[in-house]
């Protein structure tokens, strides 16, 4: 996965996820939402073969996209680690 700044500025972040598809932003975008100072947060893949997604996020004043994005990018890590941690207990019996 690489990531590369399209634009930037006045509380907004466009970024291209290279390697990646729906599932990974669509989680960035869902939790995202979960984040009180963001008040937009999309991608769009303009063709799934050619095109990597792009993630669009919107936040208010006093807390960068940036920021919100590397949230997000966080909480999602800890649940996964949660479920990771579940599905061995799980396995185990």
């Amino acid at each position: 996965m690489e990531l590369e700044v399209v634009e930037k500025g006045d509380g907004g972040l466009l970024i291209k996820i290279i390697g990646e598809g729906h599932t990974l932003c669509n989680l960035l975008r869902a939790e995202l939402y979960k984040d009180e100072n963001v008040i937009s947060a999309s991608y769009n893949i303009e063709h799934p073969l050619t095109e990597p997604p792009k993630l669009y996020v919107k936040t208010k004043k006093g807390k960068s996209p940036k920021r919100a994005l590397a949230d997000a990018a966080d909480r999602v890590i800890g649940e996964l680690e949660d479920l990771r941690k579940q599905l061995q207990k799980a396995l185990k019996k």
